[in-house]
């Protein structure tokens, strides 16, 4: 088990649908203790988890406020003692075009997907660095950094925006032996960024979609079980010499760009 005693600390891990729920099922998988920060369906989440065999906590915080994340970084720490894994994952989207889209919303979309990242960094790097923990930090990012889509305005901007952010903090944790990196989805998969809206009142979750086996290569739509490999190899110790990359995972569509 690549995780095994370490902790990994994952930023929208509640919703029902997304890469969240995934990562924190995965990172339990291969040993790690999960910490599953988001809303009310993050309980769930960690109760998941711990049904399966692994350890779990839930924290409930909104990341774009400082006193909130500091308060959830201190109870994983105080719960497990240590964090070696930040996946910054919680991400809004927001169908906004220019004319409609008010600086509210704009802010909004900001706030949550790069000002969230960095706080989080900012509480959880510091952990590391004073326990010494060479971690790993991985944010979502999205094909949508590179690609610009009528609808989704500050979305992608946000997530440029984050790609840059990855780069700035992967050169200033460098000498800490912190890695920085993002991953970016494409492919059409339910990443899980609107499920808050559609949450059972039991909490209830389903089915996690796997693909086909008999889908052709690259050809089908992805699934969030795609994505995660990808994250598991920024965490490990494979990935120790990868810092400030961004690591596009849509099926090979980015070489049409």
């Amino acid at each position: 088990m690549r995780f095994e005693n370490r902790v990994a600390f994952v930023t929208g891990g509640g919703g029902p649908l997304g890469i969240g729920r995934a990562a924190c099922l995965a990172f339990a998988r291969e040993g790690a203790s999960v910490v599953v920060a988001g809303g009310r369906s993050a309980d769930a989440v960690a109760d998941e988890v711990r049904a399966k065999g692994g350890k779990a906590i839930a924290v409930h915080l909104d990341v774009t406020v400082p006193e909130q994340v500091q308060s959830a970084v201190d109870t994983a720490v105080d719960t497990f003692k240590r964090i070696d894994i930040l996946f910054n994952n919680a991400g809004i989207l927001g169908p906004q075009k220019l004319f409609e889209l008010t600086p509210e919303q704009f802010d909004s979309v900001m706030a949550v997907n790069v000002k969230g990242c960095l706080l989080c960094a900012q509480a959880i790097a510091k952990v590391m660095v004073e326990q010494g923990i060479r971690g790993r930090i991985i944010n979502n990012s999205s094909i949508y950094a590179e690609e610009s889509h009528v609808g989704v305005l500050s979305y992608c901007v946000s997530k440029a925006a984050l790609n840059r952010l990855t780069r700035s903090l992967a050169l200033e944790l460098r000498p800490h032996g912190i890695t920085v990196n993002a991953v970016a989805p494409g492919g059409g998969a339910p990443t899980g960024m609107n499920a808050s809206q559609n949450i059972p009142q039991d909490d209830t979750l389903p089915e996690l979609p796997f693909a086909a086996v008999d889908a052709p290569p690259l050809e089908r739509g992805a699934t969030v079980w795609d994505y995660i490999g990808a994250v598991l190899f920024l965490a490990s110790d494979e990935a120790a010499y990868i810092s400030g990359d961004i690591m596009t995972i849509d099926g090979g569509a980015v070489s049409r760009r």
